[in-house]
């Protein structure tokens, strides 16, 4: 999660978004984007997922949700020009997890062998990964890089502006 209450450009937050899913090979979809006005301002919804299949059966999945409260235009002068630019409220929530699709596995695989496995690999000695396991560091480190970058987004605006 991220919290900001600050000077920002939700334009150029989109595109931040879109840069970072490019650079990291993710495709991308639009869950939500919505606006409404409200008296103190603009409240802005937007929801994205992007994913990306290391693998045949494995599909990496991040949702970005970010609320933008009391979203208004601000200019201010600087070095003798105007420069117009969004204030708001702003809330960021990243989830990301690991969609596997295992149907066939289970059906070549006698049950008890796979009860049994998992309790050795969890209680006694963890010799084997499962595939989720093998795959959920990249899901983790990619949530938190995008958490990193937008943060420095947000506080780049906040030295650009003032």
């Amino acid at each position: 999660m991220l919290k900001y209450n600050g000077p920002l450009s939700v334009e150029d937050f989109y595109k931040e978004v879109d840069k970072w899913a490019r650079e990291k090979g993710l495709e991308k979809e639009i869950k939500r984007k919505s606006e409404e006005v409200k008296s103190k301002g603009k409240r802005i919804e937007y929801a994205v997922e992007l994913w990306k299949s290391p693998a045949r059966e494995v599909k990496h999945m991040i949702k970005l949700r970010a609320l933008f409260d009391n979203v208004r235009e601000v200019s201010q002068k600087r070095r003798g020009r105007y420069v117009k630019f969004n204030e708001a409220n702003i809330f960021v929530n990243i989830d990301g997890w690991v969609e596997t699709i295992l149907r066939s596995r289970w059906t070549q695989v006698n049950p008890l062998y796979v009860f049994f496995r998992t309790l050795y690999d969890k209680y006694i000695w963890g010799i084997g990964q499962t595939i989720t396991e093998r795959y959920e560091g990249p899901v983790q480190a990619d949530c938190y890089e995008l958490h990193k970058r937008l943060k420095s987004f947000f506080e780049l605006y906040k030295i650009k502006v003032s």
